[in-house]
């Protein structure tokens, strides 16, 4: 195993052992082999700077040999799809895919795998940054290398001045409110890079976990019908919030854009005071008619298309029609909407199947209006031990809940914002 910083500005020497030059840097092309290859050495022969291709390169240990003592004195040009480890890693930061945080490149790593000369991983630790930087017998004093393998390292690519095919896939295996954190801490431009190569609904779960001024930055600095297709994929009070963080013209385009139905649910968010139970509610639940039993209850649980993420429990509910004028035009399901009682999802799972639900529902539940205040009423889910409580309009029809993971969000948000930065840093 080789480290990159031991070499740099080491004498380079010819096929007979004569001086060439200095090491000045060293060439990697990245693209889709998992351990990019070493193209070549920037050399350096007092003020000129040439470039040496990697095949006249004999060996890196112990010290640089040439296999040939010709070389060409053509100066050095970048090209796409190639990086410098001293100017475009050393130094920089990288996201530590395993280790789920930002870290700082010290050293990097090199081997020789099938006889050519590798990048394999990126040295993190404090021993790496004293060798180059500090006193040698601090250094020793260190104990340890920390590397990570370059295959859990993810290389940003707005470090580098050219263009590079550079996959961020890997970042969609990672929790969102952990690449949300990490979104949040880069640049804007590395920010935008990441979230530009996700695929909407990962963006859009990233944009959840991501303060209000980074979310309108990143959707001010995007396509419009690419703004639009990550709020669909939002809950409808994200969505809202950050709209309501955007230029109002910008936002009336970026909602014009939008699919007619999350659009309109996104407007109702809208409706409602920012600090309000409405705002953060969560507009998808699993209703099922009043006399439905448990094998019901489960009927309709499997057919559903989509199921709401977090499915706490089933609500019962019972019709109550809008005015006589427009009752007629509702779906059945819009006219199911006088809460009767919960029925929480172990006690439906343990329960005999021609069990009336009735029977095992929860019927004196606290509720709460769209109106009230998010903080009050993530207080009642506090002393209620409650997962979610319902919520309930000014005509006791129920149109969402309200979970504890919204409600830890509003009470707690200090501590979450703590948190974020000692995790995303180490």
């Amino acid at each position: 195993m080789l480290f990159f910083a031991s070499f740099l500005g080491q004498a380079v020497r010819g096929k007979t052992d004569e001086i060439i030059g200095r090491l000045d840097d060293v060439i990697v092309r990245v693209g889709d082999e998992l351990y990019p290859p070493i193209t070549g050495l920037v050399v350096r022969d007092r003020r000129q700077q040439f470039f040496v291709p990697a095949s006249r390169l004999e060996s890196f240990n112990g010290a640089i040999q040439l296999s040939s003592s010709t070389v060409s004195l053509r100066r050095f040009r970048r090209r796409d799809g190639e990086i410098l480890l001293g100017k475009d890693v050393l130094d920089h930061q990288i996201i530590d895919i395993s280790g789920r945080r930002i870290v700082r490149v010290n050293d990097v790593q090199l081997a020789q795998i099938e006889r050519v000369y590798r990048l394999v991983g990126v040295d993190i630790s404090a021993k790496a940054l004293l060798r180059r930087l500090g006193p040698r017998s601090l250094a020793h004093r260190v104990v340890g290398r920390q590397v990570i393998d370059w295959q859990e390292a993810q290389y940003l690519v707005s470090d580098a001045p050219v263009q590079l095919k550079v996959s961020y896939d890997r970042l969609s295996e990672m929790n969102p409110v952990d690449l949300g954190r990490i979104v949040d801490a880069l640049s804007f431009r590395e920010s935008a890079d990441i979230v530009a190569a996700l695929d909407d609904e990962t963006a859009a779960e990233i944009l959840e976990e991501v303060s209000d001024e980074r979310v309108a930055d990143l959707l001010e600095g995007m396509d419009e019908e690419r703004a639009a297709d990550i709020l669909e994929e939002m809950a409808p009070g994200a969505a809202a919030d950050a709209l309501e963080d955007l230029d109002k013209e910008v936002a009336n385009r970026i909602l014009a854009s939008m699919e007619p139905e999350e659009a309109a649910e996104v407007q109702e968010s809208l409706a409602y005071d920012e600090d309000s139970v409405g705002r953060i509610m969560q507009p998808d639940f699993v209703r099922i008619r009043e006399g439905a039993t448990v094998r019901d209850a489960l009927t309709l649980l499997r057919s559903l298309e989509e199921v709401p993420d977090p499915l706490l429990a089933i609500y019962v509910v019972a019709e109550r029609p809008a005015p006589a004028e427009d009752s007629a035009d509702l779906p059945d399901e819009d006219r199911l909407v006088a809460l009767r009682g919960i029925v929480r999802l172990r006690s439906l799972i343990i329960a005999n199947p021609e069990t009336p639900l009735a029977e095992i529902m929860e019927d004196n539940l606290p509720t709460v209006s769209p109106d009230d205040r998010a903080e009050d009423a993530t207080r009642v889910l506090a002393e209620y031990n409650l997962l979610a409580i319902p919520v309930l309009d000014d005509a006791q029809r129920m149109i969402g809940i309200l979970t504890v993971d919204d409600a830890m969000a509003v009470l707690l948000p200090e501590i979450w914002q703590h948190r974020q930065r000692e995790r995303v840093f180490g």
